[in-house]
């Protein structure tokens, strides 16, 4: 039996007179324009704190507050009005520059100076104030590329998607330990890089394997579509779906890789939201409630174990030491904006088209590509000075070194009109299949917030979805 268009209507649940039927989810001019207005209120008032920690907290809290109220007033369009791509984007922006504010971080005072927090915050406000122009440069109308109609597939062919993206999403993890669950499972639980799937630094031909990986992405909007359509699958096929969706969201967690587990949270959440014939606030605000506290609550520990894995941490029982954190902190990713801000242009030109080449060509595979650059001419771990470990200073750090604050501007504006036209993806008339695309492009566009060099390979699971529906014979 399947579960398509063909055989359901949204008349059924509910939407027949809904005048907002045929119109994607957008911003409301309400609430961008009292956002904007609370990014103004931030960079008046931070000038008068002293030190580095009390200039960010101000901006922290007065663009936290300016982000709630804009989306209450989204939400008066309607629940769903709020499952967006550019709401996510938005919501990795300020987690990874300006949340962990909300709390103490007394190690930020020695980490930068005043005046790099200052150019920093510049350069997040007004980052986020373009974004928030961009997203209203692309009118709210149905899709229209006919690649991106997707129509739905039946649930026998919907679970053998899920079982083929499972197997060649863990293919590599489970070569390198015989195709034994256990030992792979338990290598999870040892410390970051130990595991005997960790791929090298540049890669060759076996890690050709390694990069099936991205089929895992697929795992956990599928999840939660099939949980949408429990009824219609068998009590083994149920089993395996969620031991497998349980198995990739603790992979990602055990692998303390923040950005990973939060995406794999975010694409769930979307597939089965997205999908449900009413969204209320029992189904939507409550889930979302949890979610959000699961990503504090888990990015905190994995912050804490993700260098001695989580078995130590457990056995060991650190998370009840005097060694963890009494507060939450992220990456300090607007230290590492304010220390590339501080040294371009006076030290270093900028770096212009590179960057965008470096994106490219990311997902070209070395072994197709032996000459394939290995980094930029120049990295922030040498603005920072930082020796043995990495520096991430989101795409708005990376937009700067390209072309200054024009980069940022112009590269956020870009970002939010792109997310605003993928959100012409979460149309109710849309197929459950189309919506999976759509969770899967709403994972690509937040981990580019992290780093936008992740863009053109974080697609590519999207991508391979819409070739297998255009041109793979579903019957």
């Amino acid at each position: 039996m399947t579960f398509s268009q063909s055989n359901y209507s949204w008349s059924d649940a509910g939407f027949s007179n809904d005048p907002k039927r045929y119109a994607p989810p957008a911003a409301s001019v309400a609430g961008t324009a009292c956002f904007l207005v609370s990014l103004a209120l931030a960079y008046s008032f931070y000038p008068s704190e002293e030190t580095s920690t009390l200039i960010a907290t101000v901006v922290a809290r007065i663009v936290g507050i300016g982000f709630i109220v804009s989306v209450f007033l989204d939400s008066q369009q309607g629940l769903r009005n709020l499952l967006r791509t550019d709401l996510l984007c938005i919501v990795g922006v300020y987690g990874l520059t300006l949340a962990e504010f909300l709390f103490p971080q007394e190690e930020f005072e020695v980490m930068t100076t005043p005046d790099q927090t200052t150019l920093a915050l510049n350069i997040v406000l007004i980052g986020l104030a373009a974004m928030l122009v961009g997203r209203h440069l692309t009118p709210p109308k149905p899709m229209e590329s006919s690649w991106l109609k997707l129509d739905d597939i039946s649930n026998t062919l919907l679970f053998k998607v899920f079982v083929v993206s499972a197997f060649l999403g863990y293919l590599n993890m489970l070569i390198s330990v015989q195709f034994n669950v256990i030992d792979m499972v338990d290598a999870m639980l040892g410390a970051r890089f130990t595991q005997p799937w960790t791929r090298g630094a540049l890669g060759g031909w076996r890690t050709l394997v390694n990069e099936l990986a991205l089929f895992s992405y697929i795992i956990p909007p599928l999840t939660g579509v099939i949980w949408n359509r429990k009824r219609f699958f068998s009590k083994p096929q149920i089993i395996i779906v969620l031991a497998i969706g349980a198995l990739t969201l603790f992979h990602s967690f055990a692998s303390g890789t923040r950005n990973i587990f939060i995406a794999h949270l975010a694409t769930l959440s979307m597939g089965y939201l997205l999908t449900l014939p009413k969204n209320t606030f029992r189904n939507t605000i409550l889930p979302l409630a949890a979610i959000a506290f699961i990503t504090v609550y888990g990015s905190y520990h994995m912050l804490e174990f993700r260098t001695i894995g989580l078995r130590n941490y457990i056995d060991n029982q650190v998370y009840a030491s005097e060694s963890t954190r009494d507060t939450l902190a992220v990456d300090y990713n607007l230290a590492s904006i304010g220390w590339v801000a501080d040294a371009m242009p006076q030290n270093h030109d900028f770096l212009g088209l590179e960057v965008l080449n470096w994106a490219l060509v990311r997902p070209i595979p070395r072994a197709l590509w032996p000459s394939k650059p290995v980094c930029l001419c120049v990295s922030i771990e040498e603005f920072s000075g930082a020796v043995g470990w990495t520096v991430a200073s989101t795409y708005l750090g990376e937009c700067y070194m390209m072309a200054g604050m024009f980069g940022v501007v112009s590269m956020s504006m870009l970002f939010g009109a792109l997310a605003a036209w993928w959100n012409r993806m979460a149309m109710r008339e849309q197929s459950d299949y189309a919506l999976v695309v759509y969770a899967l492009g709403f994972f690509a566009a937040g981990i580019t917030m992290r780093s936008m060099f992740w863009l053109t390979t974080a697609i590519l699971p999207v991508i391979a979805l819409i070739v297998f529906r255009k041109y793979v014979p579903t019957r």
